[in-house]
């Protein structure tokens, strides 16, 4: 009985706090998808719940970021396995993700920029911010959603270390 109210509890929690992102703005299918994996993952309603109490935008971006990268990683990992990598090539990948990124960026700004790449792959504009000022791997979701908005084909994004591993 205490674990159903617990949960009742939380799922209520999330679903408020959902609602303050949707009168902020915050694009719906985010939105959803936060809610729903905050009942399966404690660390989502701590970041929801972060993003609440912010007393900033900057704090709010991000912690916006943050759930981006959260929610890709559960979704990610139910169908990439781990590989390995050697640490003598991480500053060549950073290098060939960052030149991948900068071309990618100027098809996003002959689009209409970062925020109309928000609007139309309902990805965050915080998150999106982050995607391109980072040399981070970029995960193969976040490229398929900037691809359909961007009405790209998945060759057109592909490079040789992006890769299906389903």
């Amino acid at each position: 009985m205490t674990t159903t109210l617990l949960d009742s509890a939380l799922r209520i929690s999330a679903i408020r706090i959902g609602n303050q992102m949707d009168q902020a703005g915050l694009p719906a299918g985010f939105i959803g998808d936060c809610v729903h994996a905050a009942m399966e993952h404690e660390g989502i309603l701590d970041l929801m719940e972060m993003w609440r109490d912010a007393e900033s935008d900057d704090e709010r971006n991000e912690t916006i970021a943050d759930l981006q990268e959260s929610l890709e990683d559960i979704q990610q990992s139910r169908y990439v396995e781990s590989t390995y990598i050697r640490f003598d090539d991480l500053e060549q990948i950073a290098r060939n993700v960052m030149a991948f990124k900068d071309s990618l960026r100027l098809k996003v700004e002959a689009q209409g920029g970062i925020q109309a790449l928000a609007d139309k792959s309902g990805i965050p504009q915080p998150s999106l911010s982050r995607f391109f000022s980072s040399a981070a791997m970029p995960r193969r979701l976040t490229l398929l959603k900037i691809a359909k908005a961007l009405h790209l084909s998945q060759v057109d994004i592909a490079t040789e270390w992006v890769h299906d591993n389903s």
